[in-house]
């Protein structure tokens, strides 16, 4: 099976749009949105409904947590502040009942599925080195954990029978197709505000049935989405970094 595996939304409407007719246009049969569709970005509920309309199964981000208010965002900086009040104020009953119904993880064939760390889904880690993503494999049964939240796509793999041998790190390039002794550790990227210096939106295509995976990386109308955040008044460090994929 053909999976179609993205996160961090981030409420960019247009890179959304672009990513969906990506999956169209690689046969995609079944689609995992890691979570965090709100948040930074000015069309919550519009992309709320198409990630409701076309994904298959979606996770609970901790931007969408805090959104509903379950927790306190004091840990966030002032332009991530800034864009949750302006969300707090704009969030429609609709979008508010279809994030408090998203779980924190997901399990489908050989795959686990979380938005942040399999360590412990509901306090948010941060995957970000190495380290971090060795700790992670003792938390999943699954050969593969995709996983989101850091906004950097990655692969991170470790040889199950050998655990201190050589650790292969991908980033981007060509298929990956993991060996059958390697557990694999996968960052899906963001859809709505990269941040490895590449502005495209960015997915995860991997096939289940012949075990590949692969970075897509789709153009969208950033100028689009800059301008729906000036009109609402976002700080315009939210409305540049689009730009500049950081």
């Amino acid at each position: 099976m053909l999976y179609g595996i993205f996160s961090d939304i981030h409420a960019n409407l247009p890179a959304l749009e672009a990513v969906l007719r990506s999956m169209d246009s690689r046969k995609v049969e079944k689609r995992i949105c890691l979570g965090d569709i709100v948040g930074y970005g000015v069309s919550p509920n519009e992309c709320a409904e198409l990630v409701k309309k076309h994904s298959d199964v979606c996770l609970l981000g901790n931007h969408d947590n805090v959104a509903l208010r379950r927790e306190s965002y004091s840990s966030f900086n002032i332009y991530a502040k800034a864009a949750m009040e302006w969300t707090f104020r704009n969030l429609n009953d609709s979008t508010i009942d279809y994030l408090k119904s998203l779980p924190y993880t997901a399990i489908e064939e050989h795959y686990t599925f979380v938005h942040s760390s399999p360590m412990s889904p509901a306090d948010w880690h941060y995957v970000a080195d190495l380290d971090g993503a060795l700790e992670s494999f003792s938390y999943f049964k699954t050969p593969y954990c995709f996983i989101g939240h850091t906004h950097n796509p990655v692969i991170v793999a470790t040889n199950c029978k050998d655990p201190y041998g050589e650790i292969p790190i991908i980033s981007e390039g060509p298929l990956y197709r993991p060996k059958k002794s390697e557990k694999v550790l996968v960052n899906a990227g963001s859809v709505g505000q990269p941040r490895d210096r590449d502005n495209r939106a960015c997915w995860c295509l991997a096939d289940s049935d012949c075990n590949w995976i692969e970075f897509v990386r789709v153009e969208y109308d950033i100028d689009k989405t800059q301008n729906l955040m000036r009109k609402e008044n976002m700080p315009m460090f939210l409305v540049e970094r689009l730009a500049l994929g950081r």
